[in-house]
């Protein structure tokens, strides 16, 4: 069995999406793409023949008929899970697509995502930059007692399930004090309640726990974020509370008895990022090349501002990949898929560090 590990190799945005998407349009035989961490605070985007799709809390090898599987360290949220699939649906984009979860799998509820929204709304000295998924949020309210897993949330009787999201709602009124005016509105909203557990149902009952995994030829692993934003809190506090190397893929790859590895770094030839934080060498977009346009899959988030731009340097690239191989011990090979090249040609620059590499541009996959 093949396994791809695709990881970001700086602050996430490198076209993971894109790497993911081709890997699985070329695959032999059955592929299942597995979420690996995170949650649905990533966008991985792609352009088909079909047009432009953007993921989520689904994988980028969806179009291409690829099962999903949330693994144990992805991060639920059914309220995505839910807008996501009824989007694809409509345009007939996953028939024929099953989909997976651990039963290990945390989940958001609204008041993780809402909390997450006003810290940063009242945060002094400016927002970190986090797109208001509540992903910090679901992580540090599984270090209390206000938990219970999702197959159980499920079972429970219908007032016992409201129950426990007003348990949830007061643990966060503790947490994070008054709740601004603004937010007041949702924050009490029965509406809310009754809705979120309609979508808590319809992920149960659209996704199994159990599968066999020895159908699959092909399993590729998509990470969210990028090896920058790893949680070795060298970063804002708050924002990537995960691992974002291959340590979870790998894994997951030998419970799946994976013979065949190959380990994926993306990068564009500059750097980006959402939110606050460092940014090496920052620049102007319009300073890096003139070919480098606006990003078209970038999306305006209030929670992260502006699109962030910079030179990437390619030594420091290949520090960074050699400090996330080391300890590795499983047999694998490393590539480094480097993806815009239509906007900047540093091929050869690249190939002085990496024997490996393959070229994308922003283009229809093909």
């Amino acid at each position: 069995m093949k396994a791809r590990i695709i990881i970001g190799a700086n602050y996430g945005d490198e076209g993971k999406g894109t790497v993911v998407a081709t890997y699985a349009k070329h695959a032999k035989g059955k592929t299942l793409n597995v979420l690996t961490n995170g949650g649905a605070q990533r966008a991985h985007s792609i352009l088909t023949e079909n047009g432009s799709f953007t993921f989520q809390h689904f994988g980028a090898a969806t179009p291409y008929g690829a099962d999903n599987y949330f693994s144990p360290f992805f991060i639920l949220n059914p309220m995505q899970f839910v807008f996501e699939y009824n989007a694809l649906a409509g345009r007939n984009a996953i028939q024929g697509v099953k989909f997976f979860r651990d039963k290990e799998c945390r989940w958001s509820t609204p008041y993780d995502m809402l909390a997450n929204q006003i810290i940063e709304f009242k945060r002094k000295g400016g927002k970190h930059g986090s797109c208001g998924m509540g992903i910090w949020e679901t992580t540090l309210r599984y270090q209390s007692t206000v938990t219970i897993r999702f197959d159980t949330f499920c079972g429970l009787e219908s007032a016992e399930r409201e129950s426990y999201l007003k348990s949830v709602r007061g643990y966060f009124e503790r947490r994070i004090g008054d709740i601004p005016t603004d937010f007041l509105p949702i924050w009490t909203s029965e509406n809310l309640i009754s809705h979120y557990i309609e979508d808590c149902l319809f992920l149960y009952k659209n996704t199994n726990t159990v599968f066999d995994f020895t159908k699959y030829d092909e399993i590729i692993f998509e990470n969210g974020q990028g090896l920058l934003l790893n949680d070795t809190g060298l970063d804002i506090a708050g924002t990537t509370p995960s691992k974002t190397t291959a340590e979870y893929a790998l894994r997951m790859a030998d419970v799946f008895s994976c013979d065949d590895i190959s380990i994926h770094y993306v990068t564009r030839p500059y750097l980006t990022r959402h939110g606050k934080g460092t940014l090496e060498r920052e620049q102007k977009r319009s300073n890096l090349s003139v070919f480098v346009e606006e990003d078209r899959t970038n999306r305006y988030n209030e929670f992260q501002d502006d699109f962030r731009y910079g030179q990437l340097d390619i030594e420091a690239l290949a520090e960074r990949i050699k400090e996330a191989e080391a300890g590795i011990k499983k047999p694998h090979t490393v590539y480094l898929d480097v993806t815009h090249c239509d906007e900047m040609d540093r091929e050869v620059e690249f190939r002085r560090f990496f024997p490996n590499i393959r070229i994308y541009d922003r283009a229809l996959i093909v």
